[in-house]
């Protein structure tokens, strides 16, 4: 197999189509989960592979930047996160909270503040959502959006600070790694001390890594002039071994090694995977289904359609009744209705909110340096 595509492996702001599919196949995963299906479908995973496609794309650019200009402008980066970001959670928050508010529930300011100044994984820990009734609370999504911005805070300066001077991106390399060991080290050591599922799970300090791991990629594919990574990764048996990692990561349900490992595992199993599919013609055939236009439409929403699934699912279980808990609760009658219900409306809010809000923004983020590809 060949270790190349057309895609660029070296820092750029080239884009990368396979990510638009990859960033869809991770929203419907979430979606699924959240219809229902909790107990088959790995919603989790799809938000660990939010965060490690987040933490490959937005460190390619940062090096990109770098090698460009010999800098990184870190208030143009801001800009454009804000400008990406917020319009359509600000949108999204206003929504729910009218939706929740007219179904006679009450939201509090701690929870909008929670949502709207990126802490809502933290109040998740420890205050809770919930809206006193069996159903989904719309907010309690927003977890993971706190968890990204959150690393942001930081990553930026880590960059500005690493990226100077001869052997740069070694030493970035290994810095990276010795966070990521720590990472890891400190689950375990909450884990020992009696830390709840949801506190390593919601957490900023012990979920990282799930970004850092993709950040990390990017420093190897920096570095990989020889291809030897990507010849490593075009193995067939490579990426056997990592598909069979994942899966004993959805299988294995020991606490233990849900709280700790687990998370670390998925992390290296999918650099080589995600490397072969977007840097290879090891999975020509894969990337091809990824790169198909509906596809990449659906990754294009994904955004908006993370923030408005839950809305909709609210929607649906005032309509049907609590169908997120399972078929189970309402009967499969009535869940047949809530899911068409659920789903026909994430999507309709989700293109609304993609070509209403978050386009009409995009020239101001290419004012602030966004390399954006139109679509």
């Amino acid at each position: 197999m060949s270790a190349t595509t057309s895609v660029s492996a070296t820092p750029s702001f080239d884009y990368i189509p396979g990510l638009d599919g990859l960033r869809a196949s991770a929203v419907l995963l979430v979606l699924v989960a959240h219809m229902g299906f909790s107990t088959a479908i790995p919603g989790g995973f799809g938000v660990t592979l939010f965060f490690f496609i987040s933490g490959l794309l937005i460190t390619r650019l940062l090096l990109a930047e770098h090698a460009q200009q010999g800098r990184i402008a870190v208030g143009r980066f801001y800009a454009r996160r804000l400008i990406r970001l917020y319009p359509a959670l600000l949108v999204a928050v206003l929504v729910a909270t009218l939706v929740l508010t007219l179904s006679g529930a009450v939201v509090g300011w701690d929870k909008l503040a929670a949502a709207l100044f990126y802490y809502a994984n933290y109040y998740g820990i420890y205050v809770t959502f919930g809206l006193n009734r069996d159903g989904f609370d719309p907010f309690s999504i927003l977890w993971s959006l706190a968890v990204e911005e959150q690393y942001y805070l930081v990553f930026p300066f880590l960059c500005v600070l690493l990226l100077h001077g001869t052997a740069s991106l070694r030493r970035f390399f290994w810095v990276l790694a010795a966070v990521l060991l720590l990472v890891l080290l400190w689950r375990v050591t909450l884990h020992q001390g009696g830390a709840s599922s949801d506190r390593i799970y919601l957490g900023t300090d012990t979920r990282i890594d799930a970004i850092l791991y993709g950040a990390w990629l990017a420093l190897i594919l920096a570095q990989d002039a020889k291809k030897q990574w990507r010849r490593f990764c075009a193995s067939p048996i490579v990426q056997l071994v990592c598909l069979f990692i994942l899966l004993a990561c959805f299988v294995v349900r020991h606490p233990g090694f849900r709280d700790t490992l687990r998370y670390s595992l998925q992390g290296l199993a999918l650099m080589p995977l995600i490397t072969a599919i977007c840097f290879t013609s090891a999975l020509t055939p894969l990337r091809r289904l990824l790169e198909t236009k509906p596809v990449r439409r659906i990754g294009n929403w994904s955004y908006s359609l993370y923030l408005y699934h839950p809305i909709a699912i609210a929607i649906a279980e005032i309509i049907w009744g609590p169908g997120s808990v399972g078929p189970q609760r309402i009967g499969w009658h009535s869940f047949v209705g809530f899911v068409t219900t659920a789903v026909l409306l994430s999507f309709m809010a989700a293109i609304a909110s993609y070509y209403g809000v978050e386009r009409p923004f995009l020239r101001w983020r290419r004012r602030f340096g966004a390399h954006i590809v139109a679509n």
